[in-house]
């Protein structure tokens, strides 16, 4: 369209004639005012015509039939160039009707953020017409339901209700404010002003029936179906929550007859159709049980490049939904960077969504990465882009983890470095965070660090960013309990120096989420997790952790009474009943009763889980702890050691993969072999069942482990005595072995205890055979003897390290008291070891601890 026949002068460019036909205009006018405030009338007149022009020729082009709107969109930027440039030539009393006419022309442009911008400085300029109150409030009222709209694709319900109470304190004041002080200048009539006020006072009703007569009376005013759109997707996300599923329902698919009304009206309007896409992106996040219509799938027909295609005319619920329309957004400007920034969020949110489907696994990460990298290849500042391609990469290696096999991920620094520290904000330190997490996640399967890195440097790096996000925003429960779990983890470390300081500090963190008033039941299983913890420590030092136990099973019940079907609770509070019964086993008391309880715990968890979750493995080792305490009964328990068996391997969910599952299997078997061997009988059957069920592969991913590398030393050590038995020349082999073994572990972890109890156990044994043999037995003796030594200073009184210095000092002299004391120390202290001790040292008879 051309308002001017083209008689510019040659080489002179349209547009600068205009412009100064346009500046000798408003001159004219400003000189022959005689008065300020004429010329101010005047220029506001001006400036209001401009704005008037462009926002018509805008409707124009968003009415008519899907196209390529990007010759007129220029067009319509070429007019505003020159309303810049009226504006600057001017002077002051041109800067308020300028930024005015700006502001409006880039609201009708779909331009929300320089629309903002230039009517903000209308505003402060002191041109506060009611038409500029009129336009400030339409801009300030749609990003209102961009970010409440946003907030609804966040997957945490205590996040999504923090920004959703951020977005209502910065903007419903505000926007109410203003439309009172435009009143009269709403258009098409007065019911949109009314329409957008009930919104903003959450009367969504209301709002929702003004704009539908709205919309019949004027189809044309495509404003009035969209902002319904918007008002029926809230309303249907409050009564999602309140339970009122079918009434969401219907307003959900009343939201989407008002959205294809104003798509069908306006094709050429990209607006109309982003506002498809943020609604059914909404639905899918807050919408997550709701089969068919809303599981997030993915389904790619024939690959055409740059095009996501779904079957059936609107695609595969709302995810086709939204595809399809981001489709129709991308051919009205193939170089616009919006459509496609917007199907990266999509294409990443269905991949982390946590009931997502795929018809071919991986295919929404492939797409996101191809997508991001051929924008990031034309424009590599662009912010949206960046934060994406790595929110992609970290979904690709999480799922890479989780589904047990390796991905190539930069290091972190080169995903990050890219985004200026002016962007980095709270979304960067979330991802950043989440790098962190997938880094110690992996190097907590490996046992360790990747070579050449400090031990635990990921994980202190991850509590350092978790300081920054909560300075930020300290009001998402789930980010303290994420902060949280890491200062336990670290706390419980071995090698951490300072471990009771982070659990006070985890403690308090605790604390701080549950004053936030969370419904989440993670906040109750940190409160556990941080007295697990304690006790744990109290327990390495030899103190009494009973209160720590209980205030842990407390808190736990306390969750469950709000979430009496969560899973993750019960398994929580099976473990610390489990963990209850070891300090009663450990006191002589009998702990069947709190293994039963710890049971039936594991097992409700399990059957929430559908079968699955850490249950199945819970209760195998519930059934290793029963043949443990058969075994040092002297009773047989191979009974247990089968049912904990067939637990573990229901445990490995794709073959022996699953590492504790594993470790606990060799474990249990372990004390099958001990059995035997105590019987006289050969213990190699009980390996070999181990053999058959975990292969090489799944040994050799746990080298690294502390906890294997004991397993297996102590494996090495039970053959070694069988072996002196039948053939002592052939015992030394297995001895050196289980020796490297266990140094091997206290390289990893230098003051664990269990590994040093068992270190001392084998000097002993190899002490014995040697002194049978006729040879030297004192070196071996008094490096246990320095061990046990080591030990009780450390954890004084501990039953375990007394009765190996008791038997270290019966092997140097039998008539030891020393060796007496401490056997009736120990047994006193646990009269549960003295059927073990018996079976060592018959000859000292019946014992009364």
């Amino acid at each position: 369209m051309k308002d001017f026949p083209n008689d510019s002068t040659a080489g002179w460019p349209r547009s600068a004639v205009l412009a100064l036909l346009l500046l000798w205009f408003v001159t004219a006018s400003a000189c022959a005012s005689k008065h300020p405030s004429q010329r101010e009338t005047s220029q506001a007149s001006h400036f209001t015509v401009a704005a008037e022009r462009i926002e018509a020729r805008a409707r124009a082009v968003d009415l008519a039939r899907s196209h390529d709107v990007r010759a007129e969109q220029a067009e319509l930027r070429g007019w505003m160039e020159t309303v810049s440039q009226e504006m600057a030539l001017g002077g002051p009393d041109a800067w308020g009707p300028g930024h005015a006419a700006l502001g409006r022309g880039a609201l009708a442009l779909g331009d929300l953020d320089a629309a903002l911008v230039h009517l903000e400085a209308a505003w402060n300029a002191g041109f506060r017409e009611p038409s500029v109150a009129w336009a400030r409030a339409l801009a300030l009222s749609q990003r209102y339901r961009e970010l409440r709209i946003m907030a609804l694709t966040v997957l945490d319900p205590d996040q999504r209700r923090v920004r959703e109470q951020d977005v209502d304190r910065q903007y419903r004041e505000p926007v109410l404010a203003l439309l009172r002080q435009a009143r009269g200048k709403e258009a098409p009539s007065a019911d949109y002003g009314a329409a957008l006020i009930a919104l903003h006072e959450d009367r969504m009703e209301e709002a929702a029936a003004l704009l539908e007569a709205l919309a019949a009376a004027h189809p044309w005013f495509v404003e009035a179906p969209l902002l319904r759109a918007d008002v029926l997707l809230l309303r249907s996300a409050q009564l999602w929550e309140e339970g009122q599923k079918d009434a969401a329902r219907a307003q959900l698919e009343n939201g989407r007859k008002s959205l294809a009304a104003a798509r069908s009206t306006a094709e050429s309007r990209m607006q109309a159709h982003l506002a498809q896409v943020r609604f059914e992106s909404a639905v899918i996040a807050f919408i997550r049980t709701d089969l068919p219509g809303t599981m997030p799938s993915y389904q790619r027909e024939e690959p055409v490049p740059g095009v996501m295609s779904f079957s059936g005319p609107e695609g595969v619920g709302p995810a086709g939904r939204a595809f399809s329309a981001l489709d129709a957004a991308a051919r009205l400007n193939p170089a616009a960077s919006g459509p496609p920034c917007e199907r990266l969020r999509l294409l990443n949110a269905l991949a982390e969504h946590p009931r997502h489907q795929e018809s071919f696994d991986g295919h929404l990460s492939l797409h996101a990465r191809e997508i991001a990298d051929g924008m990031l290849a034309r424009d590599p500042t662009n912010r949206c882009v960046r934060v994406e391609r790595i929110r992609t990469q970290v979904c690709e290696a999480e799922k890479a983890r989780l589904e047990r096999y390796s991905s190539s991920m930069p290091a972190e620094q080169d995903l990050l470095k890219a985004v200026p520290p002016a962007e980095r904000d709270l979304a960067f330190h979330l991802l950043h965070a989440r790098i962190l997490g997938h880094w110690v996640a992996v190097e907590n399967g490996w046992g360790g660090p990747r070579v050449g890195d400090r031990y635990g440097a990921h994980r202190d790096q991850a509590i350092d960013v978790w300081r920054t996000i909560l300075a930020l925003e300290p009001r998402v429960p789930a980010y303290q309990v994420r902060f949280g779990e890491l200062l336990v983890e670290r706390g419980m470390d071995p090698l951490t120096v300072h471990g009771a300081a982070d659990l006070d500090l985890a403690e308090q963190v605790w604390a701080t989420a549950v004053s936030l008033h969370t419904k989440a039941p993670e906040v109750w299983l940190l409160g556990a997790h941080v007295q697990m913890a304690k006790a744990l420590g109290h327990r390495a030092r030899g103190e009494d952790a009973g209160s720590a136990w209980q205030t842990a099973e407390a808190r736990l019940r306390d969750g469950l009474t709000a979430h009496p079907r969560e899973s993750s609770l019960h398994h929580g509070l099976g473990q610390v009943l489990l963990e209850q019964s070891k300090e009663r086993w450990a006191r002589g008391g009998e702990p069947s009763g709190l293994l039963d309880a710890s049971e039936a715990e594991q097992a409700e968890a399990t059957t929430l889980d559908y079968g699955h979750g850490p249950g199945k493995r819970a209760q195998a080792d519930i059934h290793a702890l029963r043949a443990e305490y058969a075994w040092r009964r002297g009773e047989d328990p191979s009974s247990h050691v089968d049912r904990a068996e067939a637990f573990y391997l229901q445990a490995m969910p794709e073959g022996p993969s699953n590492a504790e599952a594993v470790m606990g299997l060799m474990r249990v078997l372990q004390i099958q072999a001990r059995f035997l061997l105590e019987q006289g009988r050969d213990p190699r059957p009980a390996f070999e069942r181990g053999v058959k069920s975990v292969d090489l592969l799944a040994r050799l991913a746990l080298i690294r482990r502390v906890q294997y590398l004991r397993i297996a030393g102590e494996d090495s050590l039970v053959l070694a005595r069988w072996t002196a038995r039948t053939d002592p020349r052939q015992a030394e082999p297995h001895f050196d072995a289980a020796d490297a073994t266990f140094t091997k572990a206290l390289e990893h972890a230098p003051r664990s205890q269990e590994v040093r109890l068992a270190l001392g156990e084998l000097n002993r044994y190899r002490a014995v055979v040697r002194k049978a043999a006729k040879q030297d037995p004192e070196p071996l003796l008094s490096k246990g003897l320095a061990l046990a030594d080591a030990l009780l200073k450390e954890r004084p009184n501990w039953p375990e390290a007394l009765l190996l210095r008791a038997a270290i000092l019966r092997t140097k002299d039998p008539g030891s008291a020393q060796a007496r004391a401490d056997r009736d120390a120990a047994l006193k202290a646990n009269a549960n070891l003295a059927p073990g001790w018996a079976r060592q040292f018959p000859e000292d008879g019946p014992l009364t601890p």
